[in-house]
């Protein structure tokens, strides 16, 4: 929201990078415009449309929980505030365009190009998350009451699809948790790298459900647990003295299709053999891998990707900002998986770096 109001800052959403010419200083990137199929100088964001609108539809925000109209915004802080319409899943009704008093809705609209002339480039297009349905011993998303880290995070979230009541997806109350890590990273079958956030993520989730339902069973499966960050070791030992357990196993899941109770199947290192444990929900803590965003737009900058599929620095020591093509610089997940605090440094010094390559030829002298 702070972006949307800066007067040196113009965001131009619902379009796409086609085409990047030019050099350092003088670049000159293609947009594809998609159309809103509503006038965004009119629309002021009132609502009025969502409420006469029959189509619902899985609202891909929140995690398929929960739906939304054909005609929506992606969330409530979405900048420009702004209402867009489905057109795959829009059956033409016109009842938006008779409730909307502005006048805002236009069928007629059409895709349009333009041309944005910049001196720099900050790629920050984020990470993709790996599908846990291709590890069928998880039962993903065949049983119900087994999510992923970000289904759970929409859970949890106060605007989220429960208004942040703990409950699982059949609406019944969450009293044990089991968070199984490392899905789909450290895996020589998937993605053999560590993803990093998970981790501590997972023990922020537990921490949460602890907060919400005192007492509750909340359990971490992990291959190893990293917690490498400032103060994360401190976390998670302090989870430990208050009753989150940690486990060294990797888990299969099996349903109860009576109770709709997901039952862990492990090897307990303490008990020597396998235990099966009856919980409310399991949380799959799944990796970050290469966005199909990110690889579009390496094929259009023509930058360099290493062996995992995220986009490569030019030096991993002092050139992690920076790309192997002068002017274009990377900021986030683009270049590998992080978490919020790694990701903002590196934005930080993306900007750093575009400064300089500005300000360059210009003297500046102290008042």
């Amino acid at each position: 929201m702070e972006s949307a109001k800066h007067r040196n800052i113009e965001l131009v959403t619902n379009a796409q990078v086609t085409s990047v010419e030019g050099e350092p200083g003088n670049f000159r990137v293609g947009l594809l415009h998609q159309p809103w199929y509503v006038d965004t100088d009119r629309c002021t964001g009132c609502g009025a449309c969502i409420d006469v609108c029959p189509v619902s539809v899985p609202h891909e925000w929140e995690m398929d929980l929960k739906p939304r109209k054909a005609i929506y915004a992606l969330f409530p802080q979405a900048a420009p505030l702004k209402y867009v319409i489905d057109r795959e899943r829009c059956i033409e009704c016109g009842l938006c365009m008779q409730a909307c008093g502005l006048d805002a809705i236009d069928l007629s609209q059409e895709p349009g190009e333009s041309v944005v002339e910049t001196g720099a480039i900050v790629v920050a297009t984020g990470a993709g998350v790996f599908d846990p349905s291709a590890i069928p011993e998880y039962g993903y998303p065949e049983h119900e009451n087994v999510v992923t880290n970000m289904e759970f995070e929409r859970i949890c979230n106060a605007s989220g699809p429960t208004e942040g009541e703990l409950v699982r997806p059949d609406g019944k109350a969450i009293h044990s948790v089991v968070f199984v890590q490392c899905v789909g990273s450290r895996d020589l079958e998937y993605n053999v790298w560590c993803s990093f956030y998970c981790c501590m993520a997972s023990v922020k989730g537990g921490r949460l459900v602890m907060e919400h339902a005192p007492g509750a069973d909340v359990t971490v499966f992990f291959n190893d647990l990293r917690a490498c960050g400032k103060g994360f070791e401190e976390l998670y030992r302090r989870s430990i003295d208050e009753g989150m357990r940690f486990i060294r196993s990797m888990p299969s899941i099996r349903y109860d299709h009576e109770t709709n109770d997901p039952i862990v199947i492990y090897e307990d290192p303490e008990v020597g053999g396998t235990v099966e444990k009856r919980v409310d929900l399991v949380v799959l803590a799944c990796g970050m891998q290469g966005s199909e965003g990110t690889r579009s737009i390496r094929r259009i900058l023509g930058l360099e990707r290493d062996t995992y599929g995220f986009l490569s620095e030019e030096h991993p020591v002092d050139g992690l900002a920076e790309t192997g093509r002068p002017g274009i610089y990377l900021a986030g997940t683009c270049q590998g998986p992080k978490d919020i605090p790694d990701s903002a440094t590196q934005g930080s010094a993306a900007a750093a770096k575009v400064g300089i390559l500005l300000s360059r030829g210009e003297r500046w002298l102290p008042r």
